[in-house]
């Protein structure tokens, strides 16, 4: 590794996140593997289905670990009182000072909500709450104290304690509120494709044209703007689908295409996709910074040991 970033870009980093997990010994061999490898981050999921306790899941690695970040993609906040879910968060700052990277998100997935007993408010009211739950937990976080009476949620005399040190937080999503909410909360601003239909089975087509990111980088920049922001945040992506291989092209059509509906050179060059050789796959991610700004990028878990000479030869230049 030589050299540094560009001037005013981010260094690249990548995290790894962990999806469905197959037991305490694949947590424990990810979250280690991740660390020696070197990786900036541990990523997990908050869904009602199989999947593990994100804050749970978390603290088990910080026992395991000692310098790679924690964190969620993305915590459901609707599913969770805010003061409750800051005692939660601080607890686990105790186990891994420093290393919380605490991702914040409206919840986007039907299933969740039902499964939790909850009913599942439109869109714009989920953003809301969310930016509410932002402000409490980032109060309680750095004052220590909070009485708040928001039109969706509130805390009387909430006390920060543990008192925690401090966290990276971050927020995204695909249109323009909620990018809008995550440029005024967050320190790093994911980008994804649009989740309004709600499903995992659902095609992303349009959503996942580089064209599209187009325009999230541009929102994300105008938002920055207009909030006096003195630096652009960092920027993130999760892939949802990242493989090296010799033939990225038969990858594409043969995988690809009929997965995200798209045609094969289209998907190849979507920011949610990362495939070629490792050469290919180092050029694109530096092609990537420079078009959209995208330094961040979190590769399934299942694709991370592959990954390990990209990480290696690419994370901080």
């Amino acid at each position: 590794m030589t050299g540094g970033p560009p001037a005013g870009r981010h260094p690249f980093r990548f995290g790894v996140y962990a999806g469905t997990l197959s037991g305490i010994d694949a947590l424990r061999a990810l979250a280690v593997g991740a660390e020696e490898a070197g990786y900036a981050s541990l990523l997990v999921p908050d869904h009602l289905d199989e999947r593990w306790s994100p804050v749970v899941s978390l603290a088990l690695a910080a026992g395991w670990t000692s310098r790679i970040a924690l964190g969620t993609l993305m915590l459901a906040a609707d599913l969770r009182r805010p003061a409750v879910l800051f005692k939660d968060l601080a607890t686990l700052d105790q186990a891994a000072p420093g290393r919380l990277e605490i991702g914040l998100g409206a919840g986007w997935y039907p299933p969740d909500f039902a499964r939790a007993g909850l009913p599942m408010a439109p869109p714009g009211i989920r953003i809301e709450r969310l930016a509410e739950t932002a402000h409490i937990l980032k109060e309680l976080w750095e004052k220590g104290a909070i009485s708040y009476e928001g039109r969706h949620c509130s805390a009387v005399d909430a006390i920060g304690a543990p008192r925690p040190g401090p966290a990276t937080w971050v927020m995204g999503g695909g249109g323009p509120r909620m990018l809008r909410t995550a440029v005024a909360h967050a320190d790093i601003v994911s980008l994804t494709a649009r989740l309004s239909s709600g499903r995992r089975d659902t095609p992303l087509g349009d959503n996942a044209r580089a064209e599209r990111f187009d325009e999230r980088v541009r929102w994300v920049r105008e938002f920055a703007a207009e909030a006096g922001r003195a630096h652009a945040p960092e920027l993130q992506c999760l892939l949802i689908d990242a493989a090296v291989v010799t033939d990225s092209e038969e990858y594409a059509t043969r995988r690809l295409a009929p997965r995200f509906g798209l045609p094969p050179g289209e998907v190849l060059d979507s920011p949610v996709v990362l495939a070629g050789t490792a050469d290919e796959i180092c050029a694109r991610l530096r092609e990537r910074r420079e078009r959209f700004g995208i330094s961040y990028w979190v590769l399934p878990a299942a694709r991370w040991k592959e990954f390990v000479p990209v990480v290696q030869r690419m994370t901080g230049t």
